[in-house]
């Protein structure tokens, strides 16, 4: 054999073994969870914000939205702004986990009582949760996206919110995935946001009004909200 054939087999061999680690790279990496979060960093920060599927609760199939998070992923930059991650949650069908914070456009306003542009009374359950669905589409000011004639016609209190979801038929389940609604029961008028899904069955939650006109950040097991109201479709 030629020294010239010898130099192109090994060339050759190189060339192969280089590709076949840099396959095995590329799968150790897509298998990573990207942007986990943490108890210890509950929904984690902008740049650590955890798509994960119940964030590692074994969703059944059916129960939750089923999509390629790291094709959703893919254009993201590595500290993604809101607006990227709004674009993220609709391909990702709702599976992305914000940073836990009080990002209530209406905070401020001493108007309780009165309504929100969305159509809810400011600084309640109601008028937070609305935001944030809002939010997680993309849509940050008015017209909004998302008001309380599209979400909940019948009736904007929190204990509708359940039945304007079967009326829809939107999909509701007993298992949380983040961005999720809540849903506290016929007995409590109330609703909250789905921050965080937690591998030993607990969520946090995000809402307003559980302290009067203000905003409230908890864990809780997920056992005890008795429903979950998925992320609606956006109107056509």
């Amino acid at each position: 054999m030629t020294t010239t054939s010898t130099a192109r087999r090994i060339r050759r061999r190189a060339s192969e073994a280089l590709a076949f680690v840099a396959a095995i790279c590329l799968a150790a990496v897509c298998a990573l969870p990207a942007y986990a979060g943490t108890r210890d960093d509950p929904g984690g920060t902008a740049a650590t914000a955890a798509p994960a599927r119940g964030n590692g609760l074994d969703i059944a199939e059916g129960d939750a939205p089923s999509v390629d998070l790291h094709a959703s992923y893919a254009a993201l930059s590595a500290v993604p702004t809101s607006e990227q991650l709004a674009a993220a949650y609709r391909l990702a069908d709702g599976t992305i986990a914000w940073p836990a914070a009080d990002d209530y456009p209406l905070k401020d306003d001493a108007n309780m009582g009165g309504m929100s542009d969305r159509g809810y009374g400011i600084r309640t359950c109601t008028d937070f949760v609305a935001w944030r669905l809002n939010r997680d589409a993309g849509s940050y000011t008015a017209p909004w996206l998302l008001t309380w004639s599209y979400l909940t016609p019948t009736g904007g209190d929190g204990v509708q919110w359940k039945y304007a979801w079967d009326a829809h038929g939107w999909p509701e389940s007993t298992i949380p995935v983040p961005g999720a609604v809540a849903w506290f029961g016929d007995g409590m008028n109330h609703v909250g946001y789905v921050n965080s899904v937690y591998d030993d069955g607990t969520v946090l939650l995000e809402d307003y009004n559980t302290n009067p006109y203000a905003y409230d950040q908890r864990v809780v097991p997920a056992s005890s909200i008795p429903l979950y109201l998925y992320p609606p479709p956006l109107p056509q």
